[in-house]
């Protein structure tokens, strides 16, 4: 029978290791931090021949502004002191370049604590180091961006204005000088379009201001029934002209929340407006509202054109928009959801959209903390 194979000795393991390995720099440095050994991948990492780095401060290997920091020696005395320092740092190779360089200084010891000397093992991660930088670039280039788009909403929301109230002034006018039936519908119609160009108006800005936590709540005690029925009330001639059947269902007694009125009256309106619009002539859009446990939930659903499935985990986001050719036509710009869900955060609460898909209908709803009944 043969003999089983003697295991190498851990010298001679480490010997072959040295001899082969490339990913490594091993470098071995005297008390004084000069190179004694340079070692493994340390040629193929760094650049430098084995002839051209011993004998020298390991000072060599760092840029220009560690060694005016004063880094490689700090990096010794750490090792000294604690038996090793760790750290991740630009190092410079012989043809010039920089490579991202992570690894540890290790102190070697007599028993008796004199220092011998250092090891240092390196690993080349510029890979790494360079994909960090350009995902740290673009986040810089998506942060600038945003500002850029929010600086805009509000510039186009104040822009809005202007033209806003000559027209709004114009429809008084007209309004007040038309007798005949026909110009006088043409005249209410017009001015129904210029409410939604203000409210538009508004949302740009206020979705602005919430981005950049500028906007600030006038709360107050308030029965979100009544907020629901002006709401309602608003729609009920929009929601005549397509023949919808618009209804109102809330129980008897007060949902009280601590809110800012007019803010809350602007997520209804948002959500109220959304469902007035993608609902076919002839359909329904339901408003309710109830009391769980201690939030106040209120609901928006409608029989419209439902959501496109893909477009569901995201609808809530600034300038979501279904593709092209999914019902979707009649779509704005993708504010108002995004108002509605920040308003509505900005109280402590929390929104949901539902749909069984195109087609199917939508049901918004929106929770609020609810407050004690003085009663």
């Amino acid at each position: 029978m043969g003999h089983a194979r003697e295991p190498e000795p851990a010298f001679e393991l480490v010997h072959r290791w040295l001899e082969h390995s490339s990913d490594h720099a091993l470098v071995v440095l005297d008390p004084a931090g000069l190179v004694v050994g340079w070692l493994a991948g340390s040629e193929d990492i760094l650049g430098f021949t084995a002839d051209e780095a011993l004998g020298r401060h390991i000072a060599f290997i760092f840029t220009d502004d560690d060694k005016a920091k004063g880094y490689p020696d700090y990096e010794l005395k750490v090792a000294a002191r604690d038996s090793h320092s760790e750290d991740s740092r630009w190092h410079a190779r012989r043809d010039g370049t920089r490579i991202w360089v992570s690894g540890t200084v290790s102190a070697v010891k007599e028993p008796g604590g004199e220092l011998l000397g250092f090891v240092k093992l390196m690993r080349d991660h510029t890979d790494l180091r360079t994909q960090l930088e350009r995902f740290e670039n673009q986040v810089d280039q998506l942060a600038e961006a945003r500002e850029k788009t929010h600086l805009f909403l509000k510039t186009l929301g104040h822009e809005l204005r202007n033209p806003l109230g000559v027209l709004s002034n114009t429809q008084q006018i007209l309004g007040r000088l038309v007798s005949e039936e026909r110009t006088r519908k043409a005249v209410e119609q017009f001015g129904a379009q210029v409410a939604v160009l203000r409210r538009l108006a508004d949302d740009l800005m206020d979705v602005s201001r919430l981005e950049l936590g500028k906007l600030e709540l006038a709360r107050e005690r308030a029965d979100l029934r009544e907020i629901l029925q002006v709401a309602a009330a608003s729609f009920e001639e929009a929601a005549r002209r397509k023949s919808i059947t618009l209804e109102t269902l809330l129980p008897p007694t007060p949902l009280w929340v601590d809110v800012d009125r007019a803010r809350i009256q602007q997520v209804v309106l948002n959500l109220l407006g959304n469902a007035i619009k993608y609902t076919h002539v002839g359909g329904s859009v339901w408003i309710k509202a109830t009391q769980e446990a201690d939030e106040i939930v209120a609901w928006v659903q409608d029989t419209g054109i439902g959501i496109f499935p893909p477009l569901l985990p995201r609808i809530f986001d600034l300038f979501s928009q279904a593709p092209e050719g999914h019902g979707m036509s009649e779509g704005g710009i993708g504010v108002g959801l995004a108002l509605v869900r920040q308003l509505v955060e900005l109280h402590g609460g929390s929104v949901q959209a539902k749909s069984s898909g195109l087609g199917k209908g939508s049901e918004f709803s929106f929770r609020l903390p609810a407050v004690p009944d003085l009663a």
